[in-house]
């Protein structure tokens, strides 16, 4: 290697490093930063109802929490979250010179609310409604049939994010009511 070849190479090395760090600056100045562990007014989540939906809601907060667990009994919890209905259809909104459909609009409904173990709303019942456009192709069922399982996923998933953002926003707990 001649003395010329090394002082190119450390010259890309040190330019390299110059362009790490301008990035890094970058997104220090413009507000970026990593979003870290949720947390929540509760330490105890009880959730009932929504299937997969509550599975990937429990994993949510088991991996992404500072402190928050799910439990598996009600009278254990501190809030409960109660998926109340979760509903999809799919309605054809534009149709060929044949009449045959060539593009179908999913929809997914999501209602939902977290109350404390008496009952007291923290969040009252919400509904989150989803709508996703899926081509249709009569040559390609299969290929059809698989996007529209994967838009009802991705909606599902949606669905787990903003109520995992509406969870986060409630900052502290209602007044516990009086024994009577």
């Amino acid at each position: 290697m001649t003395s010329g070849q090394r002082g190119v190479g450390a010259a890309r090395r040190i330019f390299g490093w110059i362009a790490v760090l301008g990035c890094a600056l970058a997104l220090s100045a413009c507000g970026f930063q990593l979003r870290g562990a949720s947390e929540y007014a509760f330490h105890r989540l009880y959730i009932s109802g929504g299937g997969q939906m509550a599975t990937d809601i429990s994993r949510y907060i088991r991996y992404g929490s500072k402190g928050t667990v799910v439990v598996t009994e009600p009278k254990d919890a501190d809030a409960r979250l109660e998926i109340v209905n979760a509903t999809s259809s799919r309605t054809a909104v534009s149709l060929d010179a044949n009449g045959q459909a060539r593009e179908y609009e999913m929809r997914s409904t999501f209602t939902f609310q977290l109350v404390t173990p008496d009952g007291t709303p923290i969040i009252p019942l919400s509904t989150i409604r989803l709508t996703r456009n899926l081509p249709y192709s009569d040559s390609e069922t299969s290929a059809r049939d698989t996007e529209a399982a994967l838009l009802n996923r991705d909606m599902q998933k949606d669905a787990v994010d903003q109520i995992v953002r509406r969870m986060e926003a409630v900052k502290s707990m209602p007044a516990k009511k009086p024994e009577e």
